[in-house]
């Protein structure tokens, strides 16, 4: 073996491998200048990119730009203004501070800066190819910084072969500048494809505005403000109303302390808010802002800064699963301010540039520890009406809602979540479904979908206060099991018995019933039994902890709930509509289902040529 087999790799090597890690694909590169805009404190952030990003990637930014000495510094590894020790990394305020960006895109492209300071006559143009300054000159330009990339991983073929077609890689640079345009309201975005607009952004008052620029109006108005204060961290942004959903996880933007992030226990925890909302494999639209102190928080786990992580995750978990799950309760109305602007926007410090001074880091009343405000909760009044026994039997009265905290703001009607009681009955449409009219067009209700979310909630009140109440049968009834299902059913006897059943063995095939859930009555209780044993093949059911329960418990509240081929009398129509309107979450079924459809009275007129 020879003496010397270790050795110092070369600078341009060691600046191509980092370059793997932070510039990933064009995407990459385009999001890390991005960033660099937005710390130096620019006003217009201006993106150009050809071919997918592979002949070239240019951010222009108005910010405070670099003195020429720094430009030369910027390019070296590990060159940064934002922090200085060790010890800084635990307060990290700025969208950038790795001091790798400007280093890696520079190796893998021939690159060419420009900047300049307001202070200075004229502004420095630096050409560099593969990480190498070949020339360094005066040029004259107007304050701010320019930065183009071209032919970028020209002198690493390998990474070059990983890229997907152009189409792929543009449509991933699209997603990034929307992502950080959105975290950004306030900035003015535009952005050129192969020389044609496909953003043209100008400063928005808040995220609402901006959601509005980037997906539309219609999607806009189907988005609900929420803002909360919990576990120490401040929660705003908008989330989209429970009849709005997607295929995918794509429309999820979530943001900590002003950075874009893809974090995995923040998507649970929203995906866990909206549980019993939306159907399986479907997911909602959020633009959610998360603010909590530095030091809470660590942003230095991601070579590409993608990811955090919590030094308290359970609790910031809990807090957004909360803010989020008490505001989709209720989403009849809105607070009357819905040009929310997150608590935390970019901080004004530049990667490579000159540090203005940093943002207040958030602090006071919105970080109160331990506490829960909720700005978009609607008070409720504390109610009790008899139900009209929709179901089996004559059932038991509607257990009262508790008064909510006192509301903080403004609120008014939210047009795409009807108050339905409010609406004028039109009748029944084939016997399942119910017709309702407002100004703003009709409305068909599911009979059973709305029945279904109020005795899921009824039954999960019941449980929350202790148990499910019990209505005993004036006879005892025998069920008969098939021997084959006979150990199984047994063994779940005491879930049936938590779920409202009260049912004993008779030998090893035959069930006694001697009560059923009181929300369905006594009638049809051996029917609902027979049910739910019948359910207990379901996989869903057979889990374990709270999601098999819960399972469970949306199962027996649509065994259990009015069936379509259902005629109802105007009375029993009256009190589902009533009741639906006191329940929370009552746009959608346990399951996920809508509960109404809308047609526009401009759709209806339009039909008839009008």
């Amino acid at each position: 073996m020879p003496d010397r087999v270790i050795h110092i790799l070369p600078e341009q090597v060691a600046s191509q491998i980092a370059a793997g890690e932070v510039v990933e694909r064009p995407a990459s590169a385009v999001k890390e200048l991005i960033e660099n805009s937005l710390d130096a404190g620019a006003r217009r952030v201006t993106v150009e990119v050809e071919a997918g990003g592979a002949a070239l990637i240019a951010v222009a930014d108005d910010g405070c730009a670099m003195s020429p000495h720094d430009a030369v510094l910027s390019l070296r590894r590990h060159a940064t203004s934002k922090i200085r020790a060790a010890a800084d990394l635990i307060a990290i305020r700025s969208l950038g501070f790795r001091g790798e960006a400007l280093a890696s895109i520079a190796s893998v492209s021939r690159m060419e800066l420009r900047t300049r300071r307001r202070e200075d006559l004229s502004g420095i143009h630096l050409s560099v190819e593969g990480g190498e300054v070949n020339s360094s000159q005066e040029c004259a330009m107007a304050p701010g910084t320019r930065i183009e990339a071209r032919e970028l991983f020209f002198n690493t073929p390998a990474r070059l072969k990983f890229l997907k077609s152009p189409a792929a890689e543009q449509a991933a640079i699209i997603e990034v500048v929307q992502r950080l345009a959105l975290g950004a309201p306030a900035i003015a975005f535009e952005l050129r494809v192969d020389a044609k607009s496909v953003l043209d952004l100008a400063p928005a008052a808040g995220v609402l505005e901006r959601f509005r620029q980037l997906y539309g109006v219609k999607l806009a108005s189907r988005m609900l403000p929420v803002a909360g204060t919990a576990e120490a961290c401040r929660i705003e942004g908008l989330i989209s109303q429970s009849q709005e959903s997607f295929p995918s996880a794509r429309m999820l933007y979530t943001f900590v302390n002003g950075r874009s992030v893809r974090d995995r226990l923040m998507i649970r925890a929203i995906g866990n808010a909206y549980a019993t909302l939306l159907p399986r494999g479907r997911y909602p639209a959020t633009a959610l802002f998360i603010a909590l102190r530095p030091q809470e928080v660590d942003v230095n786990v991601h070579p590409m800064k993608a990811e955090v992580r919590f030094r308290r995750g359970g609790a910031v978990f809990e807090a957004i699963y909360r803010v989020l799950r008490d505001r989709l309760a209720n989403q009849s109305a809105v607070p009357a301010a819905a040009g929310i602007t997150p608590s935390t926007s970019a901080p004004a410090i530049s990667e490579h540039r000159a540090a203005p001074a940093a943002p207040a880091t958030p602090t006071g009343a919105h970080l109160a520890p331990l506490k829960l405000v909720l700005e978009s909760e609607v008070p409720r009044r504390v109610v009790a009406q008899q139900s009209l026994g929709l179901g089996f039997g004559s059932g038991t009265a509607a257990a009262a809602l508790a008064q909510a905290p006192a509301n903080t703001a403004p609120m008014t009607p939210n047009a795409g979540v009807p108050i339905y009681s409010q609406l004028r009955i039109l009748g029944q449409l084939f016997a399942g479904y119910i017709a309702l009219e407002s100004d703003e067009g009709m409305l068909l209700v599911d009979q059973h979908a709305a029945h279904e979310r109020v005795t899921f909630e009824r039954l999960k009140r019941q449980l929350e206060g202790g148990a499910v109440e019990v209505q005993a049968q004036l006879v005892p009834q025998t069920l008969e099991i098939n021997p084959a299902r006979a150990a199984r059913v047994n063994s779940a006897i005491p879930k049936l018995r938590a779920l409202g059943f009260d049912i004993d063995s008779f030998g090893p095939t035959t069930l006694v019933l001697k009560g059923t859930p009181a929300v369905f009555g006594a009638e049809g209780g051996l029917k609902l039994l027979a049910d739910m044993i019948d359910s207990l093949g379901d996989p869903a059911a057979n889990g374990r902890g709270e999601d098999g329960f819960e399972a469970l418990l949306k199962q027996l509240a649509c065994h259990g709930s009015v069936r379509v081929g259902r005629i109802l009398k105007d009375a029993e129509m009256v009190a589902l509509l009533a009741d639906l309107d006191r329940t929370p979450f009552k746009t959608n079924c346990p399951h996920g289902r809508p509960v109404h459809i809308r047609f526009a009275r401009g759709q209806i007129e339009r039909m008839f040529r009008r």
